[in-house]
C-alpha cells in the first residue's frame, strides 16, 4: 500500500505520477492532501481521466483493493485498520491539521514492511513525522526531487530529516515501487531460525565489514532484527543474495552508512507513552527536586537519544517542577547516540509540526518557539541538554547520575549484552538513582541491582553496591577500538608465553604513564601514578594539567606541547618530587601513540632518575645544577606559553572575522526571507481572490449550462450549433428530422452529414451568416459604446438639474 502526501501543487504531481504508473502494479494508492473541509472535492473525478485504474473517494469502512486509487474525503481525518478505511469525525471549521502524518502512522501499524510513503509537492512539513514511523517498522520513504516540485518544502523537510530512502522525479518512481513490491523482503515470509542457519556465514561477514569500516560492533544485537534490516537494504538495492550484498558493502561506503543508520533504529518522540512519563514525574522528579537544595547539580543520562525528543522531554519535566516549587538547579542532561546526523538535528532543536498531538498547548507555548510551521526548543532548555556521540556498548558510561533512561534499546540486544548494559547503568547511577526503561523492557530480579518503583511504567531505583568484579567498563584501545576491564579478550583464548611475558614487563619494568588526547584529557592510566597525579577537591576531572603535581606540571606541559607540535618523542628532565628518601628528579617523556601518522593520542610517562654527583662541594654543585635546570625549564615554558598565546590570538582574530562575515550573511538572508514572506503573503491573498472568482465563475457556468441544456432539450425547433470551422458542437432533438445525427457526430464537420433535404448552398449560407454576424457584432459594440456614453450624460444632467 502506497500513501502519497501532498499539499499545494499536489494535483499536478498526482496527475504526472498516475500517468506514469502501470494499472497492474498490484499496489493500492491512497492520496492524502490538504482540502477545505466545507467544500466537495473534484479530485477523484479529475484524476479518473488521467489513469485507467479506478479512482474513488474514501468512504467509511471501504475495503482496500489492489490496483485502485483512493482519495481522502474533505473535512475528515483518515486512518486504516484491518484492511479498511476509517474516517474521523467531521471537521466543522477549517483548521491546520496533519492528515498526512495521521494516515502514515496508521499505515505503519497496519502494513509494517509493506508500507510505502511518498511525499510530493507542498508547503510546510506535514508527513515527516509519519515517515519516521514507516521507516521504523521497515517500510520505505520516497521524496519527490525538490528541484522538480512546484512547492519543495514538504519533500525537502523529509530529505533534511534523513528519512528519505529515495529522492526521485515523479516519472522514475513507478519503476522503484514495482521493484520493491516484488522483492522477497515484502512478498515472502521465511522462518527466521532457518534463514539465520542458512545465511550465518554471510551474516558474520557483513558484521565483520561493519566492524572494520565503521568501528561499530553489532554482534550484540539480536540476529533476526539485523537480518530483517539487511533484507530491507537488499530490497532497496534490488539484491536477493546475501553474498552479493556483502560484496556491495565492500565497494560502497555510502551503503555502509545507510545500513548502520537502519540498524540504529531511530524511534522516539516527545513524551512517548504519556502515562509512563507522568509516573516518572510523580515518583522520581517531584521527590528528587524536593530532596535537594537550590544550586545543586542534577545529572541525567539519556542513552540512544536519536533526534533528541526524549532528552528534551526529561529537561522540560525537571524545569517545570523547579518552577513550580521556586527552586533553581544546575541541570545537565547528557544525551548520547552513535549517529552524528541525528545528533546534529537534536542540537538544532527544530522539529516539524505534528508534535502538537504529543505536547500540551501550555507546554508548546512555554517551551517552544514557532518558526514558519516548525517548532524550536527554547534556548535555555537547549543549554541544559548536552548531546555527544557515545556508544553505550563500547564507551565508558557517565557517573553520579540521578536519572538514567534506556528506552527501547535493550529489546534489540542479546540477553548477555542486556545484562552488561544494565550493570553499566547501575555503575553510572548514584545510590537511589532512578532508571527509566521502555514499555517492553525490564530488569531481571535475580540480579538485585534495582528495585521496582512503578512496574507498569518500567521505573526502577538503584540499590546495592557497585560490583567491580562484574561491571564491564569499556576502556579505550590504542588502535581505536575498546577493551573492557575485568574481562579477557574473547578472541585470544588462553594467554600465550609471549603475552604473559609482556604483561610482566608492563607491570614491573615500564614506568607509570597516562594516555591523553590532544586536549590533554586522560584516556587511560598505567601503573602507579599516585606519586605524580592527584585528584583535586571538587568534581572529578580527567584534565592532565589539573591532576599533575605542581613540581612536575611545567615539565609535563612543555613536553606535551612540543610533542604535539612536532609529532615526535620529547623528554624533559627538570621535574622533581619529594619522596621519603628526599628530593628525586623526574624524567617526563611524551610520545605519539601511533608512529608515522598524525597521532590523536599521546603517552606521557614518568620516570625517577638518580643524577650522578659532580666534584667539589656536593651541596653547592647540586643546588647550582638544580637552579640552572629550573631556569631553563621556566624559559622553555615561557616560550611555549608565548607561542600558544600568539597562536590563540591568531585563531581568535580569524574566528572573529568569520563570525562577522556569517553575521552579515545571516542579516542579508533574514532580509531576503522577510521580503519573500511578504511576497508569499501577497501572493497567497491574490491566489485566494482568484480562487474565489474562479469558483464563482464555475458555479455560474454550471448554472448557465444546466439552463441551456434544459432549453435545448425542450424546444421543438431544429437548431445545430457550429464552431468557426463549421463543426458540430451540439444540437436539439428536432434536428434529427433534418439530419441523421447521433451522439458521436459532435465534433464532425457539417458537410460530412447526410441531410434529409436538398440544399446545395447550405454550407455557403452558413459561411455568409458567420461573416454577417462578425460585421454586425462590430456595429453592435459601437452602438453599445454610444448608448453607454449617452446614458452617462443623461445621468449627469439629472444630477445637475440641466434641462438640455
Amino acid at each position: 500500500m502506497v500513501g502519497i502526501g501532498a499539499s499545494a501543487g499536489g494535483l499536478e504531481a498526482y496527475t504526472e505520477f498516475l500517468q506514469a504508473m502501470p494499472a497492474d502494479s498490484g499496489m493500492a494508492f491512497v492520496l492524502i492532501q490538504h482540502l477545505p473541509p466545507d467544500r466537495e472535492s473534484l479530485m477523484a473525478e479529475i484524476l479518473s481521466k488521467r489513469t485507467s485504474m479506478p479512482v474513488e473517494q474514501v468512504r467509511e469502512g471501504m475495503a482496500v483493493e489492489p490496483n485502485h486509487v483512493y482519495v481522502i474525503r474533505p473535512g475528515h481525518t483518515l486512518t486504516i485498520s484491518e484492511g479498511c478505511f476509517r474516517l474521523g469525525s467531521a471537521l466543522e471549521q477549517p483548521r491546520r491539521g496533519r492528515p498526512v502524518d495521521d494516515f502514515f502512522k496508521s499505515l505503519a501499524e497496519e502494513q509494517r514492511e509493506r508500507a510505502i510513503c511518498i511525499i510530493m509537492s507542498g508547503m510546510g512539513s506535514n508527513g515527516s513525522a509519519g515517515a519516521q514511523a514507516i521507516k521504523a517498522v521497515g517500510g520505505i520513504c520516497i521524496a519527490q526531487d525538490p528541484e522538480t516540485a512546484q512547492y519543495p518544502s514538504m519533500p525537502r523537510h523529509l530529505v533534511e530529516a534523513g528519512y528519505a530512502d529515495y529522492v526521485l522525479r515523479l516519472a522514475d518512481m513507478p519503476d522503484v515501487l514495482i521493484g520493491y513490491s516484488r522483492h522477497p523482503y515484502t512478498t515472502e515470509r521465511q522462518d527466521s531460525e532457518q534463514l539465520l542457519h542458512r545465511e550465518q556465514q554471510h551474516l558474520r561477514e557483513i558484521l565483520a565489514i561493519l566492524r572494520l569500516r565503521s568501528r561499530q560492533d553489532f554482534s550484540g544485537y539480536k540476529k533476526p532484527t539485523i537480518l530483517r534490516r539487511i533484507q530491507r537494504r537488499m530490497g532497496l538495492n534490488r539484491l536477493t543474495d546475501l553474498g552479493e550484498y556483502a560484496r556491495l558493502l565492500r565497494q560502497s561506503p555510502v551503503e555502509i552508512a545507510a545500513l548502520i543508520d537502519d540498524l540504529l533504529i531511530h524511534v522516539t518522540g516527545f513524551f512517548r507513552d504519556p502515562e509512563a512519563w507522568e509516573a516518572l514525574r510523580q515518583h522520581v522528579v517531584i521527590p528528587l527536586i524536593a530532596s535537594r537544595e537550590s544550586g545543586e547539580l542534577l545529572r541525567c543520562w539519556v542513552t540512544a537519544c536519536s533526534s533528541g525528543e526524549e532528552a528534551y522531554s526529561l529537561a522540560i519535566l525537571l524545569v517545570e517542577e523547579c518552577e513550580r516549587v521556586s527552586k533553581s538547579f544546575d541541570i545537565k542532561v547528557f544525551a548520547t547516540d552513535t549517529a552524528d546526523r541525528t545528533l546534529l538535528n537534536a542540537r538544532n532543536g527544530l522539529y516539524p509540526g505534528g508534535i502538537e498531538a504529543a505536547i500540551s498547548p501550555a507546554r508548546l507555548d512555554h517551551f517552544f518557539q514557532k518558526e514558519d510551521g516548525l517548532y524550536r526548543i527554547r534556548q535555555d532548555i537547549r543549554e541544559k541538554v548536552v548531546f555527544a556521540p557515545q556508544n553505550v556498548l563500547q564507551d565508558p558510561p557517565f557517573s553520579r547520575l540521578d536519572i538514567a533512561t534506556c528506552r527501547n534499546l535493550l529489546i534489540y540486544l542479546e540477553p548477555e549484552v542486556q545484562h552488561r548494559v544494565l550493570h553499566l547503568l547501575h555503575f553510572g547511577l548514584r545510590d537511589g538513582g532512578a532508571l527509566f526503561l521502555g514499555g517492553s523492557e525490564t530488569v531481571p530480579p535475580e540480579d538485585n541491582l534495582f528495585q521496582v518503583i512503578d512496574k507498569k511504567a518500567r521505573i526502577f531505583r538503584r540499590v546495592g553496591p557497585t560490583r567491580h568484579g562484574v561491571v564491564d567498563v569499556p576502556l579505550p584501545r590504542a588502535g581505536g577500538g575498546v577493551v573492557t576491564a575485568g574481562q579477557p579478550d574473547r578472541l585470544t583464548g588462553r594467554p600465550s608465553m609471549a603475552q604473559l611475558t609482556t604483561k610482566a614487563l608492563l607491570d614491573w619494568h615500564v614506568p607509570a604513564a597516562v594516555t591523553v588526547d590532544r586536549d590533554l584529557r586522560i584516556q587511560y592510566f598505567h601503573g602507579n601514578t599516585h606519586l605524580y597525579l592527584t585528584q583535586p577537591t571538587g568534581e572529578p576531572t580527567r584534565d592532565l594539567l589539573l591532576l599533575t603535581n605542581e613540581t612536575i606540571r611545567g615539565s609535563v606541559r612543555a613536553a606535551l606541547h612540543k610533542a604535539i607540535a612536532e609529532n615526535t618523542v620529547i623528554t624533559v628532565r627538570d621535574g622533581f618530587i619529594e619522596t621519603l628518601d628526599g628530593r628525586a628528579r623526574v624524567q617526563v617523556t611524551a610520545s605519539p601513540l601511533e608512529a608515522g601518522v598524525k597521532s590523536e593520542f599521546f603517552v606521557v610517562s614518568f620516570d625517577q632518575r638518580l643524577e650522578p654527583r659532580e666534584q667539589g662541594d656536593p651541596v653547592q654543585t647540586g643546588r647550582h645544577g638544580e637552579n640552572e635546570a629550573e631556569l631553563q625549564r621556566v624559559r622553555d615554558e615561557l616560550q611555549s606559553t608565548i607561542e600558544e598565546l600568539q597562536t590563540s590570538n591568531e585563531e581568535h582574530k580569524a574566528s572573529a572575522e568569520e563570525v562577522m562575515s556569517i553575521n552579515e550573511e545571516l542579516q542579508s538572508t533574514n532580509e531576503e526571507l522577510e521580503t519573500s514572506k511578504e511576497e508569499m503573503q501577497s501572493l497567497n491573498e491574490e491566489l485566494t481572490t482568484v480562487n474565489t472568482q474562479l469558483q464563482a465563475k464555475i458555479e455560474e457556468y454550471q448554472s448557465i449550462s444546466s439552463d441551456l441544456s434544459s432549453l435545448l432539450s425542450s424546444i421543438d425547433i431544429a437548431v445545430i450549433f457550429l464552431d468557426t470551422r463549421y463543426r458540430i458542437r451540439r444540437y436539439t432533438p428536432a434536428a434529427n428530422n433534418l439530419f441523421e445525427l447521433i451522439a458521436t457526430d459532435v465534433g464532425r464537420s457539417l458537410s460530412d452529414l447526410a441531410a434529409k433535404f436538398t440544399d446545395p448552398e447550405l454550407l455557403i449560407d452558413a459561411q455568409m451568416c458567420l461573416l454577417t454576424s462578425f460585421r454586425y457584432r462590430g456595429r453592435l459594440l459601437a452602438l453599445v459604446d454610444v448608448l453607454t456614453s449617452g446614458a452617462s450624460c443623461l445621468i449627469e444632467q439629472r444630477i445637475t438639474g440641466s434641462k438640455e
